[in-house]
């Protein structure tokens, strides 16, 4: 075999090992990138499901035509949820105007 047969020989061979290194990282990368992604729609999810509990517990909370005494455990899961704001002043805003009459 003379230089160049063995040149090329080399060079194929190096080629071919750069292509199977390119092709795992990329299998490695697209996988790397799906567990991520799925990682965030899960948290994403786990969000909007707070959000949409926070969200009937203060339509619970400001509903007058529920007895206080029956809202009190949807204000007490809505404080644990570190949920605040509107629905909070609401109900102390009802409490203090309860006290003074």
């Amino acid at each position: 075999m003379d230089a160049l047969g063995i040149i090329g020989a080399i060079t194929g061979a190096l080629g071919l090992l750069v292509s199977i290194v390119a092709i795992l990282t990329s299998v490695l990368v697209t996988r790397w990138q799906a567990k991520l992604h799925t990682q965030e729609m899960a948290e994403e999810r786990a969000e909007r499901e707070r959000l949409n509990r926070l969200a009937f517990l203060a339509d619970r909370i400001f509903d007058l035509s529920i007895p206080r005494e029956l809202r009190l455990p949807f204000y007490e899961e809505y404080i644990s949820m570190k949920g605040n704001g509107t629905a909070v002043r609401f109900w102390l805003t009802e409490e203090s105007r309860e006290k003074q009459r």
